[in-house]
């Protein structure tokens, strides 16, 4: 029996809503709508549209004006700061990641990227750009940037863990500075994740460091914002 208490019933609402309507596997798809949740609760619409709201709030629907409200796909939350690759995270969590890489380059350093690991004018550096995966959907776009030397070879391997082979080549990353900016996706990076343009999203710059303190990596994930999160631990 729903509670008679107004306060109340709009979250016993939600609550049957999410057990009955909402799991990873319904992500992106419909829910029924205002007046058959009316029926089927036997509630008012304004007591719907409040358990509607509150659902929305906590991430678990969202809503396309015109067509309807819909299941939110679910979000990977990853606890930061943490050198846990994006592999490892993945799996850890009990995602199937993924990596495809759409370009591997030997360039001249860019000047943001000279910036972070203190390069002269005109140095080279590999960049590496991957769509990284988990469970098949598109979650990040990577472009790293690499010091040459940090691979034994002119070019690393794409099909072997290049944490592995920097570690091998004695380049291991042992510290970073990682700075997280929210932003809207360009065109050509929305394309990318399989989201509209100007989509929000978590930009994650990160300048990695050997032991000795020599900055060897550069890189700028953009992670899609209705899929990714940063989770962080404070303490007094």
């Amino acid at each position: 029996m729903m509670p008679s208490s107004r306060e109340t019933k709009y979250h016993q609402v939600a609550q049957l809503i999410e057990e009955r309507y909402i799991c990873p596997a319904d992500e992106n798809m419909p829910l029924p709508t205002e007046r058959q949740l009316q029926d089927i609760f036997c509630v008012s619409r304004d007591t719907v549209r409040r358990a509607l709201r509150e659902l929305a709030d906590a991430g678990l629907i969202y809503h396309v004006q015109g067509s309807g409200t819909y299941v939110a796909p679910r979000k990977h939350p990853m606890r930061a700061p943490s050198l846990r690759s994006f592999t490892d995270d993945m799996a850890a969590r009990g995602h199937r990641p993924h990596s495809l890489t759409l370009t591997c380059h030997l360039i001249e350093a860019p000047l943001a990227v000279q910036r972070d690991l203190n390069l002269d004018a005109g140095a080279k550096v590999i960049q590496i750009q991957r769509l990284r995966q988990a469970d098949g959907s598109p979650i990040a776009l990577e472009t790293a940037h690499f010091l040459p030397e940090a691979f034994s070879h002119v070019e690393p391997e794409l099909s072997a863990s290049l944490d592995a082979q920097m570690r091998a080549s004695g380049f291991q990353v042992e510290t970073a500075t990682v700075r997280v900016v929210a932003t809207n996706l360009t065109q050509a990076e929305a394309a990318r994740l399989g989201v509209p343009l100007g989509a929000a999203a978590l930009r994650v710059e990160k300048v990695g460091y050997t032991v000795r303190g020599l900055p060897v990596e550069s890189t700028q994930t953009l992670y899609r914002g209705d899929r990714y999160d940063f989770e962080i631990e404070v303490k007094r």
